[in-house]
């Protein structure tokens, strides 16, 4: 869902992995390159994952040119939300951003990702399709690993 009147991106997704999993499918370098496959594929990923810890994606573009996101972690805490500032190529001076807050959901977890800043219509339809593609590839990622991620579940812990 998209809000143009304040230039946000909210979108939840249910993931078929515990928190713990899900968390480090976000920030683990070797998994972000994993699942973040597709048109604007991760070829490379660098994160250093604390307050005020750089991170830097680069992206696999059709034509072969590299496009780079990068930012700053403001806010850490394993394995329930991460919040960092987030610059696309295509809107450099933006600075825009991205919560991600993960909650157990009977053997899985409920994702909530907000993207926020997004005052430009054409950044706020990009990203915002940009974000269903990647949570789209995560889905996938996990349900073709099936059972070894959701090894170890914890329980239902509705709120």
């Amino acid at each position: 869902m998209k809000d143009e009147k304040t230039g946000t991106v909210t979108l939840e997704r249910e993931l078929p992995a515990p928190p713990e999993r899900v968390f480090r499918a976000l920030t683990n370098p070797e998994d972000l390159a994993a699942w973040w496959k597709g048109m604007h594929g991760i070829s490379r990923a660098m994160m250093d994952l604390r307050p005020g810890g750089k991170y830097r994606f680069e992206y696999a573009m059709p034509n072969g040119q590299i496009a780079v996101v990068h930012g700053v972690v403001r806010e850490v805490e394993p394995p329930r939300r991460l919040v960092m500032t987030w610059y696309s190529p295509d809107h450099p001076s933006l600075e825009t951003v991205v919560s991600f807050h993960l909650e157990p959901r009977g053997r899985g977890t409920l994702l909530k990702l907000r993207h926020i800043g997004l005052t430009d219509p054409k950044a706020l339809e990009g990203h915002l399709q940009g974000w269903l593609e990647a949570l789209g590839l995560l889905i996938t990622w996990f349900a073709a690993a099936g059972p070894m991620f959701t090894a170890g579940a914890q329980g239902s812990k509705d709120r």
